[in-house]
């Protein structure tokens, strides 16, 4: 993993305002009660608005991926993507293929269907045409007795894992692929239906590669890696884990009359390299986890409660004066420096680091909805929506945070780019069947007419595989803002 870091020192204050709750009586006391809390309860608002970082960390996700039930191949967003196969090749097909005359091989990648024929999918995405580069390297293993050649299949995904993570092929070469995405109507039993014009990529393979299986004998297991780093886009397929027969290793042994042998992976990994270096850029990259951790001093926190309640905070072990109902931190943002694929505003998931059992945990804030500002202007929690800033929910760990910070410790939260959203004013947030046939727009302004019976979706079901750059959060300060319950009349 690697890992950025900075500290910080005091900066201009920049003011962000943030207008979470800020409805009549009867809104508040009805959103109360929606969490459980009566509606008797009087709430006040604590804001600190030239909060400043003391230090942040970006921790890259490049560990290999599970890709048994779907991978990820090219490069987008500054990040390339490989994928790496591993299969299982007996000794009747080596003895085959050192006797055939023109062999020629290939890898058979069939396209996640269900992502590029979507409804959702943006209209200028397909199609997509452009040679691709690829970089293959291999690892063709010693003689295998039958026993161990079936043993393959048994290596735990952790365990291949580990391995790939100190890849060192034998030897590598590079072929070139014509990649052409499309659709087109066909008629299918009487009815026309869109669909892929080919939903295969079939990659041939470099005749090094053919020539280095020729020269082995016996029951050999094959580790196949494909690297597409100047490709312009990312292609998504399904992994073996499907009920499909695919990813495959095809052989063909000889063109004239057909002959030809195929091995369907055993073990299928996505690998993601960083091509960018910015040791002073805070970049998180969605779809593959990459976290970005913000700690906050304590002090201005304290000093902000103090002032509002007029002695000192906090004075004892425990010392929860008023019921902490939501507390959210408001960043500045810049959307024009990051860069995406969907073209859909991107949800941020935030995180808190709370004391259990002595023990620091990370913990996922449950995101509450505050329905009237979503139908007016979206949710709070997101980037590539054309506001210039970020309100992210960390109730849970201020909660924690203020229950002991009697002992000077400081606040720290998590964020995490995630799922697209499709719906950015929906106040439902969940998926859900049309009854009588919705026309719906989405996100980024284009509609979508969805039949009865069909599935609404609040957000995309695919990652967006983005990059998105905080750096902005070192030098603008952050607006923390508190909202504290008691019961009404009660200071």
């Amino acid at each position: 993993m690697n890992k950025k870091k900075f500290i910080l020192l005091p900066f201009l204050a920049l003011f962000l305002s943030s207008c979470l709750f800020d409805t009549d009586d009867d809104g508040l006391s009805s959103w109360l009660s929606d969490q459980g809390m009566p509606g008797s309860y009087k709430v006040q608002t604590v804001s600190i608005n030239d909060l400043n970082p003391i230090s942040a960390d970006v921790f890259m996700d490049t560990l290999p991926k599970n890709a048994r039930s779907r991978g990820i191949l090219g490069a987008t967003s500054g990040l390339s993507h490989d994928v790496v196969l591993d299969f299982g090749l007996d000794s009747v097909f080596l003895a085959r293929l050192s006797s055939a005359k023109l062999p020629k091989s290939y890898l058979k990648l069939q396209l996640v269907d269900s992502y590029y024929m979507s409804d959702y999918l943006p209209s200028d995405i397909l199609p997509i045409e452009e040679d691709v580069k690829f970089d293959v390297s291999w690892i063709i293993s010693e003689k295998l007795s039958s026993s161990n050649l079936n043993k393959i299949t048994s290596i735990t995904d952790s365990a291949w894992f580990h391995d790939l993570e100190t890849w060192r092929p034998q030897k590598s070469a590079e072929t070139t692929y014509s990649v052409s995405i499309g659709k087109k109507d066909t008629v299918v039993k009487g009815k026309t239906q869109t669909v892929l014009v080919d939903s295969i990529l079939k990659i041939e393979m470099p005749k090094a590669l053919v020539e280095d299986l020729r020269k082995n004998s016996g029951n050999r297991r094959l580790q196949l890696r494909l690297s597409a780093p100047n490709a312009e886009h990312i292609y998504r397929f399904y992994g073996p884990g499907n009920d499909l027969v695919y990813p495959r290793f095809r052989m063909e042994l000889n063109n004239e009359n057909g002959d030809y042998v195929e091995y369907k992976s055993v073990h299928a990994s996505s690998i993601s390299s960083n091509r960018e270096d910015c040791s002073d850029c805070l970049i998180l990259h969605s779809g593959i986890y990459d976290s970005l951790v913000v700690e906050f001093p304590s002090k201005p926190i304290m000093k902000a409660l103090s002032e509002f309640y007029g002695d000192e905070f906090p004075y004892s072990d425990e010392d929860v004066r008023q019921a902490v109902i939501m507390a959210q931190v408001t960043f500045y943002k810049d959307d024009s420096k990051g860069s995406q694929e969907l073209n859909y505003p991107i949800i941020v998931a935030s995180a808190s680091f709370e004391d259990s059992a002595d023990v620091s945990v990370r913990r996922v804030e449950s995101y509450k909805l505050d329905k009237d500002r979503i139908a007016k202007s979206g949710h709070p929690n997101t980037v590539f929506d054309g506001r210039d800033s970020i309100s992210l929910q960390v109730t849970s760990g201020m909660r924690d945070f203020l229950n002991r910070a009697h002992d000077g410790r400081t606040f720290k939260m998590m964020m995490r780019l995630d799922h697209s959203i499709l719906l950015d004013k929906d106040t439902l947030f969940y998926d859900r069947s049309s009854t009588d046939g919705d026309t719906l727009k989405l996100s980024n302004g284009e509609t979508v007419k969805i039949s009865k019976g069909g599935s609404i979706y609040v957000t995309f079901p695919y990652f967006d595989y983005a990059r998105y750059d905080f750096t902005s959060i070192k030098d603008k300060p952050a607006t923390l803002k508190l909202w504290l319950a008691s019961k009404r009349g009660e200071e």
